[in-house]
């Protein structure tokens, strides 16, 4: 577990044994849900949130009591083509600042050298658990517009492929950007709803110099959600375009097959007609009978040919 004392701009490691209740210290607390648990006896956090801790794949959402605030957050990377995600937990109180995490997590250790240097350069720098949980969330989407960008050439790369008509199966790739749409979707309302809570800092836990901030992290947030939201719209529209691509081309085939099917059909008359073999049919004694019987298919043939031309049925 580290442990963290926080005094204006200053942030020392401290050992467990150090912590106090006193009034006005300030603590940034980083462990394991077994150490949270573990000492719990000092923290007397409610039990159901700690074996929510414990537990994988919460929904991510806030929770205000009366002397603390609880919160999920699920923490999103880009890995081989698909997002996966992390879970922290948090926990504010008047004193403590608690992240619950199972391992070891990039933004909250860029988040500690942030703290580190900001308070070495800057003298009047100030450092607070509102400032903490707005660093986290302020991470958490900084890189987000980047990720859409990229989502979005991809949207329009594909909606080239199928205008030029390439010949592929395209179905797979719309599906999976609608899959990553839906997860970024998935993900960004509950964000904006933690952050929502924050800002309106019902048990007055949030310093009231940092709301602002979860303000303009709300604002961030909707406009992620709407350009999804816009994607998702645009995957749709290539979706559909890929749709037509494909009744275009399954109309010429059975057009083709149609034509061939009428250019068959006088021929099987013929045929049939021809095969009957009644006794006194006059073409059986002809000498010229087989001759005229061919002539009489190839003119059939040629004939429907032109008509299907002429009326742009080829």
């Amino acid at each position: 577990m580290e442990i963290y004392k926080i005094s204006n701009n200053l942030m020392k490691r401290i050992e467990y044994k150090e912590l106090k209740k006193e009034k006005g210290e300030k603590y940034w607390i980083i462990g394991t849900p077994d150490e949270v648990h573990n000492h719990n006896e000092f923290f007397r956090f409610h039990e159901s949130t700690l074996e929510e801790c414990k537990s994988q794949r919460q929904h991510p959402r806030l929770e205000i009591y009366e002397g603390f605030t609880f919160g999920v957050l699920n923490m999103i990377e880009w890995v081989e083509h698909r997002f996966e995600a992390k879970e922290l937990n948090f926990y504010l109180t008047e004193n403590y600042l608690v992240f619950v995490t199972r391992e070891r997590n990039a933004i909250v250790e860029e988040i500690k050298k942030e703290l580190e240097q900001s308070s070495k350069v800057n003298a009047s720098y100030t450092i607070n658990a509102s400032k903490i949980i707005y660093m986290l969330l302020d991470k958490l989407t900084s890189m987000d517009n980047v990720n859409l960008k990229n989502i979005e050439y991809n949207i329009a790369k594909l909606e080239e492929q199928v205008m030029e008509g390439i010949e592929k199966d395209f179905t797979r790739d719309i599906v999976q950007l609608r899959k990553q749409l839906l997860y970024l979707k998935r993900y960004y309302e509950p964000l904006i709803d933690i952050a929502e809570g924050l800002e309106e800092n019902e048990n007055g836990l949030i310093d009231e110099s940092a709301v602002r901030f979860f303000a303009i992290l709300v604002n961030r947030m909707e406009r992620l959600n709407n350009n999804v939201i816009n994607l998702r719209d645009y995957v749709t529209q290539v979706r559909d375009a890929y749709q037509a691509q494909v009744d275009i081309k399954l109309n010429k085939t059975m057009k083709f097959f149609t034509v061939v099917t009428t250019i068959f059909l006088p021929l099987t008359l013929i045929a049939g007609w021809y095969g009957m073999n009644f006794k006194f049919m006059p073409e059986l004694g002809w000498v010229m009978g087989y001759p005229f019987v061919i002539g009489l298919s190839i003119a059939v043939v040629v004939i429907c040919l032109i008509y299907f031309k002429r009326h742009n049925y080829m």
